[in-house]
């Protein structure tokens, strides 16, 4: 940017709305609003490294009194941007005639703040205890998450099922003792799902977490007898991936998924030994398949 351009700016659009003062300044930019009525509100910032000023405004009716007073508070922003610009010689000053075009839209905050929040999609057992599903979509709703499972099943829920975790931001999978003992093809359906998804993207791009709930006696279905193999994930913090063949007594909390959802973080729980188990799941119905055509 030209020396001083920014700053210049900034000092010349701090004070041009007596309504709305400037209340947030970062950078390259700053916000201007109305304490007691933050809907009326203006933004300015330059975008980086186009050297292109965005210069915003917000008011409460979308109508005609409403795009007036956006043009008239745009007109005086515009006024003092040009004022600065004339002292740089070079610049492209497009946008700033006071005939130009100003684009307006209708702005939903339900809807944009729904489309900003993280989607987490998971693969449970339908018989899986309702406490702990009750615990884990509070969390993930606490951690600003979007929970994106419910849906009707019906004959194509696995085309809907997949459209949604190929959007989601964090894939999750409920290892209960209710998924280990009734592992379903439908189950093994979504497994391979996720594994696909992970393989392709790779666990920055869609996080899969492997969500082990405790064994609470009387809570949930009993933990599984399976002789699981060790655990190869390195080094989880939340998991004792050293338990071996124990690892059938989990103790993963909801309030610890939670955590993670909110500090984004990249990983949970024991991915390797899900997809070792998953496979052994598979293997067994096959070959009990097989042996059911002999």
């Amino acid at each position: 940017f030209p020396p001083g351009l920014v700053e210049m700016t900034m000092a010349a659009l701090q004070d041009v709305d007596e309504e709305l003062p400037l209340q947030t300044f970062y950078r390259f930019g700053g916000v201007l609003f109305d304490q007691v009525d933050e809907r009326r509100k203006a933004l300015f910032y330059f975008e980086y490294p186009e050297l292109v000023l965005q210069v915003h405004g917000q008011c409460d009716e979308v109508d005609v009194e409403g795009r007036q007073e956006l043009v008239e508070r745009l007109g005086r922003m515009k006024e003092r941007v040009r004022a600065v610009a004339q002292v740089f010689t070079g610049l492209a000053r497009r946008g700033l005639e006071p005939k130009a075009q100003v684009e307006f839209a209708a702005y939903d905050a339900e809807a944009a703040a729904a489309a900003a929040r993280p989607k987490v999609h998971a693969s449970f057992a339908t018989r899986m205890n309702s406490a702990t599903m009750q615990s884990v979509t509070q969390q993930v709703h606490a951690a600003g998450c979007e929970w994106t499972t419910d849906h009707t099943q019906t004959e194509a829920w696995f085309e809907e099922w997949s459209r949604k975790a190929e959007e989601a931001n964090f894939l999750l999978v409920l290892f209960t003792p209710e998924y280990k003992n009734k592992f379903s093809p439908a189950l093994e359906r979504e497994a391979d799902k996720i594994r696909q998804i992970h393989e392709r993207n790779g666990t920055p791009v869609t996080p899969v977490y492997i969500f082990e709930p405790m064994h609470i006696p009387g809570l949930n279905a009993k933990p599984d007898t399976n002789r699981l193999p060790a655990c190869e994930h390195p080094g989880c913090a939340l998991h004792q991936c050293a338990l071996g063949q124990t690892r059938n007594l989990p103790n993963h909390k909801p309030a610890e998924m939670g955590a993670n959802l909110r500090e984004r973080v990249p990983t949970m729980g024991a991915y390797h030994a899900w997809v070792k188990f998953c496979d052994a799941k598979k293997q067994a119905r096959s070959a009990a398949a097989g042996a059911g055509a002999v």
